[in-house]
């Protein structure tokens, strides 16, 4: 049993570094006021990226999710179709990241608090559609392999989201 569970540490370990080499070229030059790159690049390298770490991500799950034939059918449509829209959910996301490196470092009380209530309404919806999509995966797969579905999944997630993090630098709040 430990064999299989070093192969999937050694691939969640690579692909973790396409991703997170993926999304530490796509934001640095975004929120760094320093580095004036227009938006319209910005947006090319976020959107190049991206399909990077969707790649990387389906990859990952097809080498950790063993599936038969039968499962396979029915669980990778229902994934393209969350992924869709968890995408389409990021786009709301990267906006947020995108107009606070438009104001940083002179961000008001305002934008800030603008800032905030929209990030948290970012987390909600996720939260939702992370729920649907489990109730919707617990109807075509056993449960074992839908958890273990969604632990690879919010794995890579998270890494992906402290790639963002790192690359965002923390206000600093006027005296």
């Amino acid at each position: 049993m430990m064999q299989p569970l070093r192969r999937a540490a050694a691939a969640t370990t690579t692909i973790a570094t396409v991703l997170a080499a993926g999304a530490m070229l796509a934001f640095p030059g975004l929120v760094r006021a320093q580095d004036n790159i227009e938006a319209a690049e910005a947006k090319a390298l976020i959107e190049a990226s991206r399909a990077e770490i969707r790649a990387g991500r389906d990859a990952l799950i097809a080498m950790n999710l063993p599936l038969t034939p039968a499962e396979s059918d029915v669980f990778w449509p229902l994934y393209r179709e969350y992924n869709t829209k968890r995408a389409e959910l990021w786009d709301t996301r990267l906006q947020i990241v995108m107009d606070y490196a438009s104001k940083y470092p002179d961000v008001d009380d305002a934008t800030a608090k603008d800032l905030i209530q929209r990030s948290l309404a970012y987390d909600r919806k996720l939260a939702k559609l992370e729920d649907t999509y489990a109730a919707k995966f617990l109807k075509i797969l056993p449960a074992a392999k839908v958890m273990r579905f969604m632990q690879i999944d919010s794995r890579i997630e998270t890494l992906v989201e402290s790639q963002v993090q790192q690359t965002i630098p923390v206000i600093e709040p006027k005296p």
